[in-house]
């Protein structure tokens, strides 16, 4: 069998969600031929540096700009007036992607993002290129070009969404709810006083994990500080791969009675979350999904609207965490939740009760006809 994994690198988490396709298809199908790749190292250097550029800069330096292009994208009608034009452009840019996948001839695709099935459309409406495609949405919503008809099967993370792809068009039976795929890793079973030992963690100590994303983006400098402000606590500081700024928490003034531990980029990050009892992050659709399986409640800050918002009210909504805006926000979150045991554990129960860590296991193993 052959497999073909697609991600773009347009945000981590497409890439992280193929690469948990890929762990498990390795050990479902051991014999298979299964390859992974970024659509976007098919494409001219200018072109791929637009695409996931854009993206990046958007989200990290003008939010609410990209919180109102992801709302007014996500209408159909406003979404169709371009698509002439995208699908010349793709046609261009595209012509070695397209290349590559014949060549090498799938038994099946799984993309975990919607631009190769995009990309992939119009010769599928002629009867071309019609390898098995599955669609593998990454977040806790569903933005109207994840609706892509020409797709076999789409995985989503929740029955509501499966309701919405429905009211766009996509047959129910089209669309499985498996969750999100995450690394194995979050399904394992961890020895919380072995890590301690190793880690040199106290177990004496309420433990906050606070991440950033992978590059180390945000104002996580501010969350560090909130959560050493709260009596007798033991900070995680995850900084990715932002050296700098994993110097600068270091250097940090640390109160008496707490603790902070910085580390930079952590694989796996599952080991931290399991000697944690609060993680203070983002919502990113992978780290929620994490989260979620590791049975860690969330303090979700500073939400970016759009899918993080969304992702944000899965996990409210599932009773599995909260969510603070501004640092005052935030301080006052951590002073009331840390002191309540009784409440942390019903959250953790929750985010276990929402989790689904053996999504990228279910996904590899159904047909996508």
């Amino acid at each position: 069998m052959k497999l073909l994994l697609l991600s773009v690198s347009a945000g981590a988490g497409h890439v992280r969600a193929a690469q948990a396709l890929e762990e498990a298809a390795r050990r479902l199908h051991p014999a298979a031929d299964v390859r992974h790749e970024d659509v976007l190292d098919f494409t001219a250097k200018a072109y791929r540096k637009a695409y996931a550029g854009s993206f990046l800069a958007m989200v990290n330096h003008a939010p609410q700009l990209w919180g109102y292009l992801y709302r007014a994208t996500d209408a159909e009608k406003v979404r169709k007036v371009p698509q002439k034009f995208v699908t010349f452009f793709d046609r261009l840019e595209f012509s070695s992607f397209r290349k590559f996948v014949r060549a090498f001839a799938p038994d099946a695709i799984l993309s975990t993002h919607f631009l190769p099935a995009q990309v992939l459309a119009p010769s599928r409406k002629k009867g071309k290129d019609t390898y098995p495609l599955g669609l593998v949405v990454t977040d806790f919503d569903v933005h109207s070009y994840w609706v892509q008809p020409t797709a076999d099967r789409v995985f989503v993370g929740s029955g509501e969404l499966k309701a919405r792809l429905a009211e766009r068009g996509i047959p129910e039976e089209k669309v499985s709810v498996t969750g999100i795929p995450i690394a194995k890793a979050f399904s394992e079973k961890w020895d919380r006083a072995a890590i301690q030992q190793r880690l040199g963690l106290s177990a004496n100590l309420p433990t906050v994990l606070v991440m950033s994303g992978g590059g180390g983006v945000g104002s996580m400098g501010e969350a560090v500080e909130d959560v050493l402000a709260c009596p007798r606590v033991q900070v995680l500081a995850v900084t990715g791969r932002n050296e700098a700024l994993r110097n600068d928490l270091a250097s940090l003034p640390v109160p008496e009675g707490s603790k902070l531990h910085v580390f930079g980029f952590v694989d796996p990050i599952a080991e931290l979350m399991a000697v944690s009892d609060l993680a203070v992050t983002k919502s990113g659709g992978l780290t929620t999904s994490e989260c979620l399986a590791m049975g860690l409640p969330m303090v979700v800050r500073d939400p970016i609207p759009g899918q993080e918002e969304r992702n944000c009210d899965y996990v409210l909504e599932s009773g599995a965490g909260v969510k603070a805006y501004g640092n005052a926000s935030l301080a006052w979150k951590l002073q009331t939740l840390l002191p309540d045991r009784e409440r942390l554990s019903r959250m953790s129960e929750a985010a276990r009760r929402a989790g689904r860590p053996g999504a990228a296991w279910e996904i590899v193993a159904t047909k996508l006809r």
